[in-house]
C-alpha cells in the first residue's frame, strides 16, 4: 500500500475522535463503520463489475446447456 493510503484510515480515526462526524453515533462500532465505508466502496467499485460479469456468463451458459 502507498504511504498515503496507509495513513488515511488513521487520519480518519483521528478526525472522528477529535470531532465526531455528525451522522456518527460516537460508538466504536460507529467509528469503525465510518472508517470502513470508503474502503468497502473502493473494493466494490474495483471488483463488483467483474463478479457480476462472471455470474451472468455462468447463468447464460447454464441456460444454453438446457436447450434441446
Amino acid at each position: 500500500m502507498r504511504p498515503q493510503r496507509q495513513r488515511a484510515p488513521l487520519e480518519a480515526l483521528t478526525r472522528m475522535m477529535i470531532k465526531p462526524e455528525s451522522n456518527s453515533d460516537g460508538t466504536l462500532e460507529g467509528l469503525v463503520r465510518e472508517m470502513l465505508r470508503p474502503m468497502l466502496r473502493e473494493w466494490i467499485d474495483a471488483n463488483l463489475p467483474h463478479m457480476v460479469e462472471d455470474m451472468v456468463a455462468r447463468e447464460i451458459a447454464k441456460i444454453m446447456n438446457q436447450q434441446p
